[in-house]
């Protein structure tokens, strides 16, 4: 079971377009969980369960977390990405510069 999870989330980190799918979903759960609670939940309920309730209110809290998080993630990847890319197109332009002043001389 471990195994599973493990191998399910380098999926989700790796994929790109598996992660903003979950971000997506997370964060809509949160939005309707958050929805629910302030307008269907009441407030004598909440009072007879109050256990209940503090643990929708920790799922939700968990949901928009992990959302947030994948987020973070997807940002600092796609930061490195670009600098990668900028950094190669950076050095291609100074191979090609030298090897153009090469001949020139």
């Amino acid at each position: 079971m471990f195994r599973l999870i493990l191998l399910l989330t380098k999926g989700v980190i790796r994929d790109p377009h598996a992660r903003r799918k979950l971000m997506f979903w997370l964060i809509m759960a949160a939005m309707i969980m958050l929805f629910g609670g302030s307008t269907l939940i009441s407030d004598r309920w909440a009072r007879e369960h109050p256990l209940i309730y503090l643990f929708y209110w920790l799922v939700c809290a968990w949901l928009t977390l992990a959302g947030m998080l994948l987020a973070l993630l997807d940002l600092l990847i796609i930061r490195a990405t670009h600098r990668i890319a900028r950094r190669k197109i950076e050095a291609e332009i100074l191979k090609k510069d030298t090897h153009d002043d090469s001949h020139k001389g």
